[in-house]
This record gives C-alpha cells, structure tokens and sequence, in this order.
C-alpha cells in the first residue's frame, strides 16, 4: 500500500478539501471524496482497473493517516467506478452522502446498490463470504446515514430445500448481515433481521437461473 507520505498528501488538517487536493497532487486527480460523519466514500472514475488499485490505495492511506480518534472511527468505502467498466460498489452511497437522508433517498440507496450487487453466503449456511465485504461495507454506511429510520434487513432462500430449514437458514443469514452492520458501528435498535424462507419467491421455476434469483437480501426502510 502507498502511505500518505509517499503519495504527498495533505492530511494534517484532515478536512474533505484538503484530502481531495492531495489526490490530485498525488497523481489521481480524477478521484474525490464524500466525507459525512464516519463514512467516507472514495469517488471518481478511473481510467483503467490498475488505476482504480492505487488510487483506492492512495485514498484508504490519506484517510488512516488523520488523526487516530478519527482514523480509528471511520468506514471507507469503494465509490470508484472504471470507465467504461463496473461502477465503485459506494456509488448508491456517494449519492445518498450528496442528496442526504429521507426515506425516499435511503430506500433508493439500498435498492440501487443491490439491483447489480448479491451478498453472498457459503452454501449451506450463514457465513458470509469473504468477497462481499466491499459491498456490505457500503452497505454498512448507507445504514449509518439513515439510522433515522429503522431497516429491515429481509433475507430470502429458493425453493431448494424444505420449507423449514429454508426458515431457519434465512434467519440466520438475516442475523449474520445484522451482526455485520452492528459490529460496524450501526445502531443495533435501527436494524432488525427476517427470514422469509421460501415463502416470497420471485420466479416459481426450478432452474438455476430461478434459484439464484430468489436466494437475495432485500433492505427496507421504516418510519419510525
């Protein structure tokens, strides 16, 4: 990882503005950043998926480098699309860090992040892969600027298995995401978790192609 010395970041005084005009003296001044409370998104489009590496590098070095109280509390999240290529997995969240919090604007952020993203889960049970960190850490911080309201955090099986062990299987996962969520900083009484089991399939097919549609996490958003 680069370190905010080599990259000759401004990150003394901490600001948004004076992190954002370090990126751009260190090389990357397509990259910016949403800094709302403890969440930070890194922004920007990068020219290639090797820029994209070291500009998020750069980025995630400048932000551990504020001072530690700071650094220590903050969630960094991947907002950095590659032209021409996938979208940064905190897109949803840069935007909701610009429009701010409704119920409106925290529903669509939750809904556009998962319309292109799925949690995964090793099969069989409730732990959540490695690779979809990234993605819950985004999700992890839309949650954080909408913990005015209380979300529901629905999770939902295919058909495969018996209706029982469905049940269980996605209550578990729906308490595994909310532990998630929690153990990163989100209101434990602004979060609750369901498992709906089978019981909301949105294709009735067998083929795996029904199976992966209906095995989802759905996020729902509640006035208090």
């Amino acid at each position: 990882a680069v370190s905010a010395a080599q990259a000759g970041l401004s990150v003394g005084s901490g600001p948004e503005h004076d992190i954002q005009s370090g990126f751009a003296e260190a090389g990357f001044p397509w990259m910016g950043l949403k800094l709302r409370g403890r969440v930070a998104v890194i922004t920007g489009a990068a020219p290639s998926a090797e820029a994209k590496a070291a500009g998020l590098a750069t980025g995630q070095a400048a932000l551990a480098a504020q001072p530690p109280m700071a650094a220590a509390s903050l969630l960094v999240v991947d907002g950095i699309a590659v032209e021409e290529g996938e979208p940064g997995v905190g897109e949803s969240l840069a935007v909701l860090a610009d429009s701010g919090a409704s119920l409106q604007t925290c529903q669509r952020a939750f809904d556009d992040t998962m319309a292109s993203h799925s949690i995964l889960f090793e099969s069989g049970n409730a732990r959540i892969s490695p690779v979809s960190t990234g993605l819950l850490d985004a999700l992890t911080g839309i949650a954080t600027l909408c913990q005015g309201f209380v979300i529901e955090i629905g999770e939902h099986t295919s058909a495969r298995g018996a209706d029982d062990y469905n049940l269980k299987l996605s209550q578990n996962r729906a308490d595994a995401v909310k532990a998630y969520l929690v153990n990163k900083g989100v209101s434990d009484e602004s979060l609750t978790s369901v498992g709906f089991g089978e019981t909301r399939l949105l294709d009735p097919a067998s083929t795996p192609e029904a199976n992966e549609r209906n095995r989802r996490t759905e996020f729902k958003v509640i006035a208090r």
